[in-house]
């Protein structure tokens, strides 16, 4: 028998080839698993990517696509941003945010890490979905590349602070300090119809894909007593305000 045919080889995000109803081959990645039998004799049906449906008929990787790493490879755009770190700005001393030149730091201090979290999360929503990564770092160079940097120095800044380190208290500290904080609380409420968060290990460093999509409804941030409202343009999150922002939600939003 064939690889295919057993559901304990096929996995979502491997690379197989298919037999659509209609005879079709195709080749693609799995995207659903359409059965929960142990075995068929003509091969496993799933869904790929591509939105094809057929049975397995032949594996061609047994290790699931990395979807971070695809990402990284597009670079950044206007449904995709990256960003190495939440937490950067927890040890910057006073009189060290006093001397910057940084509107963001002078004005959100050791917070402002999380902020520029918050405001990317945000800039998604209000535009048409996407992924925020964290755990990757723009390259020196004049390419515009990106490299994997991985979430450790947030992890063990965590470590520092007593506060759980683990998977689970790096994604509880998105919801609590940056998502319960700063978002309207209908967000947090039904958080997962918002968002959801997926980490992934590449070459011993580990990151974060957080997937977001797109609100139906205006979503302002509460920062520093104001309300703030991002986008994204491109490969930018930025704010705007006044007539362009009221042309902005009567084109974008329903209600």
């Amino acid at each position: 028998m064939e690889e295919g045919n057993y559901l304990k080889n096929i996995k979502k995000g491997i690379k197989v080839g298919i037999i659509t109803k209609a005879g079709k081959k195709a080749l693609g990645i799995v995207d659903e698993i359409a059965v929960k039998k142990d075995f068929h004799p003509e091969g496993i049906t799933v869904l790929l990517k591509s939105g094809e449906i057929g049975r397995v008929k032949k594996i061609f990787s047994f290790k699931p696509e990395s979807e971070i790493l695809n990402l990284v490879k597009k670079g950044e755009s206007y449904q995709r941003e990256f960003k190495s770190e939440a937490l950067w700005s927890l040890n910057y001393k006073d009189q060290d945010i006093d001397k910057s030149k940084s509107p963001d730091l002078r004005t959100y201090r050791q917070k402002t890490s999380k902020v520029i979290i918050a405001k990317s999360i945000a800039a998604l929503l209000n535009s048409e979905g996407g992924n925020l990564v964290i755990g990757v770092r723009e390259k020196k160079n004049e390419k515009n590349e990106f490299e994997l940097a991985g979430i450790h120095p947030d992890l063990e800044k965590l470590k520092a602070l007593e506060k759980d380190s683990t998977n689970d208290g790096y994604k509880r500290m998105i919801i609590d300090d940056i998502i319960r904080s700063y978002f309207p609380q209908k967000i947090y409420n039904m958080l997962n119809e918002y968002l959801t968060m997926k980490f992934e290990e590449i070459e011993g460093r580990l990151l974060l894909n957080i997937k977001i999509k797109p609100s139906k409804t205006r979503i302002f941030l509460n920062l520093a007593g104001r309300k703030i409202f991002m986008i994204r343009t491109e490969t930018e999150t930025r704010q705007i305000v006044d007539e362009e922002l009221v042309d902005y939600c009567m084109r974008r939003f329903l209600s």
